[in-house]
């Protein structure tokens, strides 16, 4: 009898994994619907680089099928395939979540100090609100209700309520109904206590005066927890930064029940000094190691040093090579580290050839094909041929952001451009030629040379402004960059200050462009997981444009605005402008652009979309006449796509006035600011 059971069960185990085919190798890839692999990763243990292996992969499915269930998918399926790729093996994760069960209502009881709008709002278990279906928010998540219990704790130990006593939460589901209440019972709530003083340990090579200046716990404020763990993590990543990894840093109280203030004392076990003992990376199917390693700042042989562990994870990851990247110190001694670097290669390259379609525009073809990383070797190009109605663009470019591994670069291209605009075409063929250097780990800068020769088509009359031109051009730029992804960032910022100087060769007379244009761009990104708990990302974005005239500045190297490209969205590609007493567009002299954004994710349809609110603000003058304001406000798709950076563009045109070119709907393709 217990032969026989034991055989049902095989065949039922059998039959459940019946797709997943008896290969070998490695796993070098893995895909998923319904969920987003990082999870899978984390959940499992598995990644790419792993041995194909179908008790590893079934393990994996009861894993993530019992995790979702735990978080409120009762009636959660996954199902898994394999399937030969690219030398290796292909793993795809199906998950289907079914219909999640729902919180009706959330109860606080004995809470006089804190409103129940406070409390709920940091818990997880909590009413959907009315954005839920694209925040997530009113799904009950059984395996969170106890750290809910420590979540609405906290909210009281922020304003200093450290005697608060919770009581774990009761939640009640119904089944039927795919509801739940949630009742929470605050015990006791307590004085308010205020910080009286704080001392902190000695630390070798730290000066702790210095770093207690940057503590968010003041002497005479009122306790907040948040505050004692950013003290407790500076001085970790300090005591790090001296090569101790494994420093754990604590806090020690002295409470005055009668004063209502307590005292705080830090301390820090250091731990021993640690080195790099090797640097292991894993994951690269394509990108070559050497590519890899010149963006880590620590190598074999180095003292630990937390502040370059960070770094070179922000390094990789703004290459824009890599989907995600893990970097884990592994003790192999009682003093030495391996630093494991686990990488999953991104879609850094394209290939698209077809017909479009614009309003404007007309019917075109086009044909594209680039790479950021050409070959795993870090060396950008790209080959654009496109033909419309109203312009044509051919275009080569290479570039090789760390020539031989250095900290220099190289830039070279060439095209042939022209343009209808509304009231003239634009005819330019011209070559360019960049160096530049790393100056610091955020910090690049390099010049370069331009040389175009521009010519006018499609106007009525003749204008001085539509004469034939060339340009030999010097230009320069200097960039800072701290963000923490290449193409979705949640911290940091970028600028870049960039000059043009045309004039270099050739004379007014011979109808060579002078002038000095300066350009200056600005994105500032701070994403609200951390506070919120969702991945909420604000972004501020800035443009500023001017230029000094030294003789000739032609028509078209003048600043204009209007559409994605050139800023305030909604308005039709370089329309707004100021107009002589024709009614010719004759370009700005000065601009400036405001952009404030929100974007949140879009999970519910692709881990690779969010949807982005935001508004324009732009103002652009001539020399002679007074600004002109155009704003805009609107929403846009973003989606990394397999042909790279995807945009989706909505937007209601403000401050319109008679005239006004304006195109609610726009796509573009490649775009980063």
């Amino acid at each position: 009898m217990l032969k026989r059971a034991a055989l049902i069960s095989v065949v039922t185990a059998s039959a459940l994994f019946a797709t997943l085919p008896a290969l070998s190798g490695k796993i070098s890839r893995i895909s998923a619907n319904g969920l987003s692999v990082d999870k899978i990763m984390s959940a499992t243990g598995i990644h790419e680089g792993d041995s194909y292996s179908i008790p590893a992969l079934q393990a994996a499915q009861r894993t993530i099928e019992m995790s979702l269930k735990q978080a409120g998918y009762i009636d959660a399926k996954v199902s898994v395939d394999a399937k030969p790729y690219d030398n290796g093996v292909k793993v795809n994760f199906k998950i289907d979540k079914g219909d999640p069960i729902k919180i009706k209502k959330v109860t606080f009881i004995g809470n006089s100090k804190l409103n129940s709008s406070i409390l709920e709002s940091s818990i997880v278990n909590k009413k959907g609100g009315m954005f839920s279906f694209l925040t997530g928010g009113g799904e009950a998540m059984p395996s969170q209700i106890e750290a809910d219990q420590a979540r609405v704790r906290d909210e009281y130990l922020k304003r200093g309520y450290l005697d608060v006593q919770v009581s774990k939460p009761l939640m009640k589901t119904d089944f039927s109904s795919k509801s739940a209440e949630v009742t929470f019972n605050i015990k006791h709530e307590g004085e308010q206590f205020s910080v009286s003083n704080i001392e902190v340990t000695a630390i070798p090579g730290v000066d702790v005066t210095e770093v207690s200046k940057d503590f968010e716990l003041k002497e005479g404020r009122v306790f907040n927890v948040d505050s004692l763990r950013h003290d407790l993590n500076l001085l970790v990543e300090k005591a790090g930064d001296n090569g101790y990894a494994f420093a754990k840093a604590q806090p020690q109280f002295q409470k005055n029940d009668a004063g209502r203030t307590i005292a705080v004392r830090y301390s820090v076990n250091l731990g021993p000094k640690i080195r790099v003992n090797d640097v292991k990376i894993s994951g690269n199917t394509k990108t070559k190691n050497n590519v890899i390693r010149r963006y880590i700042y620590l190598a074999p042989g180095d003292q630990f040093n937390l502040t370059d562990l960070k770094d070179s994870k922000e390094e990789l990851q703004r290459t824009g090579y890599f989907d995600s990247v893990e970097i884990v110190p592994k003790k192999v001694g009682g003093t030495s580290i391996d630093l494991d670097v686990k990488v999953r290669e991104g879609q850094t390259g394209s290939v698209s050839a077809g017909l479009s379609y614009g309003s404007y525009d007309g019917l075109g073809i086009n044909a594209s094909i680039s790479d950021r990383n050409m070959l795993g070797t870090g060396i950008g190009y790209s080959v654009q041929l496109e033909k419309t109605k109203k312009s044509h663009n051919y275009a080569i470019s290479l570039t090789d952001p760390r020539v031989f591994d250095s900290l220099f670069s190289l830039s070279v291209g060439v095209y042939d451009q022209d343009y209808e605009f509304i009231d003239y075409t634009k005819e330019e063929k011209g070559v360019f030629l960049s160096f530049g250097r790393k100056l610091t780990r955020h910090l690049s800068a390099n010049i370069g040379y331009t040389y175009s020769k521009v010519d006018y088509a499609g106007y009525e009359t003749y204008n001085v402004d539509y004469e034939s031109y060339k340009k030999s051009a010097l230009t320069g730029s200097i960039v800072f960059d701290n963000t923490d992804d290449y193409l979705t960032p949640r911290k940091g910022i970028y600028a870049n200050l960039s000059l043009e100087y045309a004039g270099l060769t050739g004379s007014i007379e011979d109808k060579y462009a002078n002038y000095l244009k300066t350009e200056f761009k600005l994105a500032a990104y701070h994403g609200m997981k951390d506070t919120l708990g969702y991945d909420l990302i604000l972004r501020y974005k800035l443009r500023v444009g001017n230029i000094s005239d030294k003789g000739l500045t032609p028509r078209a190297e003048r600043l204009f605005l209007g559409g994605s490209s050139w800023g305030v969205r909604g308005y039709s590609p370089a329309s707004i402008s100021p107009y002589n007493l024709d009614g010719d567009r004759v370009g700005g002299f000065k601009s400036m652009v405001n952009t404030v954004e929100a974007s949140v994710p879009l999970s519910f349809i692709s881990n690779s979309m969010r949807l982005t609110a935001f508004a324009d603000y732009g103002m652009i003058g001539d020399k002679s006449i007074d600004e002109i304001t155009r704003a805009s406000v609107g929403a846009q798709i973003e989606w990394k796509s397999p042909f790279g950076p995807v945009n989706l563009i909505f937007a209601k045109p403000l401050k319109k006035k008679e005239g006004d070119r304006t195109a609610k709907f726009e796509f573009t393709i490649g775009s980063k600011f």
